[in-house]
């Protein structure tokens, strides 16, 4: 038997005091990257605004404003053991973490931007827009590892200490001899990838067309987009804007840009929609929050036991379920094929990632009213506990 969940009685008595994204910081403006360590947190702002850095060392609850001087603005932020490391429109600078003494650690680059830089053991990789750079810990210069990238445009790179892959505006390239050789995607996936990010075998990249995920072992390529809210279709392409970084949190992988925030669901390839909508820049965490540079509108953070479920249970929410009518003028109806286990429940979401309404399911079919609800894109997300499944719908 369905029935009908009524939005006005939700309202009133299911609602939860859950808090989601929180704004920590909108002074320090556009802030477009992020670190973090310990209790303090770090944003990298452009050069448009009076600083180059919004500092805090309780958590986010308060900032003041810092200037490196000549870097034109903080492009990427990194962290080590003992420092932090700022890439900037003229070079990389870096500082003991407990002084903010900035000094400049080009030796041995050529005179220009850098955007990213990786430490791995003892080896760090940075990447300018057509170069990658590597320097050991203990040398005193930086050497060229790739002059001349394989893919035009380098916008995002990693290595993880075997396999290095740089993104660009015509696909992916990765090496396994730190830059000695290249193997380039095939011609079907020649995208303007934007970000990418190793795990172990596999290589998850980011571009307007969708995600990708690369089986190294198998060499197997496929597109894994489940649950990204796709902008628009034209021409018959999907099209999923743009993705501006992929961010590693123990086994779980996050990744941020036009859309907002997302979290790889755990036990499946589906994309969970975290919230934080258009145009989030940068990721960064440290043992609590995740935070979230967002430009023109500040830093953000969220706890990480509401985005990390700490189990080893196998996963009850084995199917996705679906809704319809999609899109809806007053009710749709939630069909999980199965009846819901006790644990289940029912969140829906707007684009803020802010929870409107929580209840509990306990049938297959589920109607609910949504007549209340502003003209928008929304997001159901059924979890029991252990796993959660996020399907998107649209209010007319």
């Amino acid at each position: 038997m369905r029935k009908i969940i009524l939005l006005f009685i939700l309202c009133a008595v299911a609602i939860e005091a859950y808090p989601q994204w929180t704004r920590l910081c909108n002074d320090f403006e556009p802030n477009i990257s992020v670190t973090a360590f310990d209790s303090t947190v770090i944003s990298g702002a452009s050069s448009f605004g009076p600083y180059d850095l919004a500092v805090s060392y309780d958590q986010g609850n308060t900032w003041t404003g810092r200037n490196l001087l000549q870097s034109g603005g903080v492009i990427y932020l990194c962290t080590d053991d003992s420092m932090i490391y700022a890439c900037t429109p003229n070079g990389i600078y870096r500082t003991l973490k407990d002084t903010l003494n900035w000094s400049s650690y080009n030796e041995g680059l050529p005179a220009g931007q850098i955007n990213k830089i990786i430490l791995k053991d003892s080896i760090m990789l940075a990447s300018s827009n057509s170069s990658v750079f590597q320097r050991i810990v203990g040398d005193t210069i930086w050497t060229t590892v790739c002059e001349s990238s394989p893919v035009s445009g380098i916008s995002d790179f990693d290595y993880d200490g075997n396999t290095l892959v740089v993104a660009g505006y015509n696909g992916i390239a990765e090496s396994y001899d730190r830059g000695l050789s290249w193997n380039q995607w095939p011609s079907a996936y020649i995208f303007q990838f934007d970000a990418v990010i190793v795990k172990g075998d596999t290589i998850v990249a980011g571009s307007g067309a969708g995600i990708y995920r690369k089986l190294i072992s198998v060499n197997n390529i496929s597109k894994v987009s489940n649950g990204l809210e796709e902008l628009w279709n034209p021409l018959g392409y999907d099209y999923y804007g743009e993705f501006e970084q992929f961010h590693l949190i123990g086994d779980h992988i996050f990744v941020c840009g036009q859309t907002g925030v997302y979290k790889l669901s755990d036990y499946t390839w589906d994309w969970e929609f975290t919230g934080l909508e258009y145009w989030t820049d940068a990721l960064a965490s440290n043992a609590e929050m995740l935070f979230a540079a967002k430009g023109y509108q500040g830093v953000w953070g969220r706890p990480l036991n509401q985005l990390i479920l700490s189990t080893n249970s196998a996963p009850v929410v084995k199917s996705p379920f679906s809704i319809y009518p999609n899109p809806a003028n007053t009710i749709i109806t939630i069909d999980t094929q199965t009846t819901p286990g006790k644990n289940t429940s029912l969140t829906i979401l707007n684009l803020q990632g802010q929870q409107l309404i929580k209840f509990h399911l306990t049938e297959a079919n589920t109607m609910l009213d949504v007549q209340a609800f502003p003209p928008g894109v929304y997001f159901a997300k059924i979890t029991d506990g252990t796993t959660a499944k996020t399907v998107k719908f649209l209010k007319r």
